[in-house]
C-alpha cells in the first residue's frame, strides 16, 4: 500500500530513494522506455534491507548483484527493480527528491521511524571522536537535499533530539552547499530506531555499552563555557 495509507516497507523505501537510491530510465530501440529503482552500496546488509522491503511492496523481480570496484577493497552491491508504478509514486511523491511528503508528518511512529532509518541507512554517519567521557563515537547527518529542515523536524517529532545544526562551504565552486547537524545518541536509541546496517549499529551499540567517565563529563563541561544569549535592550537569558 502507497501513500497515506503506505506500510511500513513503503516508508523505509521512500527514506531510501531520498538518501542513496533513485530512479532511472531505461531505454532500448523498439522497445518501451522502462523506469527502475536503483541502489549502489558497499553494505551487503543495506541491499538485503531494501531488496526485502521491496518485495514486500512489488510483484516484480528484485534484481541484486556484486562486484568489484576499483581502488576500494569493498565490493559495490547492484540492485534493480523495474516496477513502473512504485517508481513513479516515489519520483510523483517526492517531486523528484525535492521534498519529504506531507503525508509522512501524518504517519504513525513506527512508520515515521521506518522512513527515517531509510534516510539514515543511506547518509547518516556514526563517526569515532575523542572526547572526555570514554564515548568514542558520535552520530550525525550530512546532506545538500532542500528537505533537511523538514528532515530535522520529522526527526523531533519522534523524540529524537538535534545538535548543533552547521552550513558549511560548498566542496567547490559550482557544488550545492551541505548542512550538517549532530544527532543526540541516546535519544536514537530510546525512539527504537536501529540501523539496518550492522557496521553503524554496532557503534551505537558501543556507545550505549560504555559508562561515561563523570570525571571526564566534569572535565568537559569546564572547557565548555556557557552560551548566553541577550535579547536587545535586556539581559535575560534566553
Amino acid at each position: 500500500m502507497i501513500g497515506q495509507d503506505a506500510d511500513k516497507s513503503f516508508a523505509y523505501i521512500l527514506g531510501v530513494y531520498l538518501g542513496d537510491g533513485a530512479v532511472t530510465k531505461w531505454s532500448a530501440p523498439g522497445r518501451t522506455d522502462r523506469l527502475l529503482f536503483r541502489l549502489n552500496t558497499i553494505d551487503e546488509d543495506f541491499a538485503i534491507s531494501t531488496k526485502a522491503a521491496l518485495e514486500q511492496l512489488s510483484t516484480y523481480k528484485v534484481q541484486l548483484s556484486c562486484h568489484a570496484v576499483s581502488k576500494s577493497s569493498r565490493p559495490n552491491w547492484a540492485l534493480a527493480l523495474g516496477d513502473r508504478a512504485l517508481c513513479e509514486r516515489l519520483v510523483e511523491d517526492t517531486a523528484k527528491k525535492q521534498i519529504i511528503p506531507k503525508y509522512v508528518f501524518g504517519w504513525p511512529q513506527d512508520h515515521k521511524l521506518a522512513f527515517i532509518v531509510g534516510i539514515m541507512d543511506s547518509e547518516g554517519f556514526v563517526a569515532g571522536n575523542s572526547n572526555h567521557t570514554g564515548r568514542r563515537f558520535y552520530m550525525g547527518y550530512k546532506s545538500c537535499d532542500p528537505w533537511v529542515p523538514d528532515f530535522i523536524r520529522l526527526l523531533q517529532s519522534v523524540g529524537i533530539l538535534v545538535g548543533k545544526i552547521g552550513i558549511e562551504k560548498p566542496r567547490s565552486r559550482g557544488y550545492k552547499t551541505p548542512t550538517r547537524f549532530a544527532i543526540k545518541m541516546q535519544s536514537w536509541i530510546d525512539s527504537g530506531a536501529r540501523f539496518n546496517i550492522a557496521r553503524k549499529q554496532r557503534r551505537v551499540d558501543e556507545w550505549a555499552n560504555t559508562t561515561p567517565d563523570p570525571r571526564g563529563l566534569r572535565f568537559r563541561a569546564k572547557l565548555i563555557p556557557e552560551t548566553t544569549c541577550k535579547a536587545p535592550g535586556n539581559g535575560m537569558k534566553i
